[in-house]
Parts: structure tokens; sequence; C-alpha cells
């Protein structure tokens, strides 16, 4: 009789720990599926202010090319303008890039083109004041970027 107590202790114990197996499969199914949930949105809002910033710029393309062209102290306000708009516009998407990196779903060969892309950007001390905002920026990504090599200070 005590074979068949311990027999059933045994599967007992198997189908219980069957259901916890399950229930933490379940959970990281879960939390993996609202990761991407959040890449997914955070993408989104950021194609809307990527095509929000250069819209400026539509039917314009010689205010672009004096902007681009023209060293930041000769420019005009409106150019300063769209020069700083354009280093928002390179924020918003290295931060996402940054984000997506975060979560794992960018792998290590993109991510060193997209660090060599962001350390570019960061030495560029004219593009600096429209760039650099920490209102509009992540906590995570200012951490990244102060940790950078900083030629502007």
């Amino acid at each position: 009789m005590s074979k068949n107590i311990d027999i059933n202790v045994l599967i007992q114990l198997v189908g219980m720990l069957g259901v916890i197996a399950s229930l933490i499969f379940v959970g990281l199914q879960m939390r993996q599926t609202q990761q991407i949930a959040l890449a997914a949105q955070a993408q989104a809002r950021t194609e809307m202010l990527l095509t929000r910033h250069m819209t400026f710029l539509e039917g314009r393309s010689e205010l672009g090319y004096r902007a681009f062209a023209t060293p930041y102290a000769e420019l005009t306000p409106e150019e300063r303008w769209v020069r700083d708009l354009h280093s928002s516009w390179l924020r918003d998407l290295q931060q996402n890039n940054y984000f997506q990196y975060r979560l794992g779903f960018l792998n290590e060969e993109q991510w060193q083109v997209i660090q060599a892309r962001i350390a570019q950007v960061w030495s560029n001390c004219d593009l600096r004041s429209g760039y650099y905002a920490e209102d509009f920026m992540e906590a995570a990504f200012i951490d990244y970027l102060m940790a950078l090599d900083d030629p502007c200070n």
C-alpha cells in the first residue's frame, strides 16, 4: 500500500511541476509580447515624428541645401531652425534605435553601425544645439550620450 501512495504523490508532484513550468512559459511569452508591442509603438511614434520634422522642407530643397552646406554661424535664423529641426530628427531616430537595441530587436552588427552614426552626430558641435534636448530624451539615452567622447566641451 505504501508504494501506491508514493506513486500517487509522485504523479501529483510531476503534475504540479508541469503546471508551474507552463505558467512560467506563458509568463515569458507575455513579457516578450509586451516588449514587441512597446517596440512597435515606439517605432510608430518615431516614424510620425520623423515625417513631421521633414515636411517643412517639402518643395524647399534650396533651403535644405543651404542649411546643411553652410557653417552654422553663417546661417540665417530660418536656416538655423531647419538645421536644428534636422538635428532633432536625428535625435529621435537614434533614440528609437537605442531603445530598439535595448529591447533586443537589433543585433550587434546593426548596433555597431548605429553607434558609429550616433558618435558622428554627437561629435558635430554645430548639430548639438538641436540634437541634445533633455526634455525630449529618455534618461537611458542621455546616459548613453554622456558616456561618449565629447569634443564639444
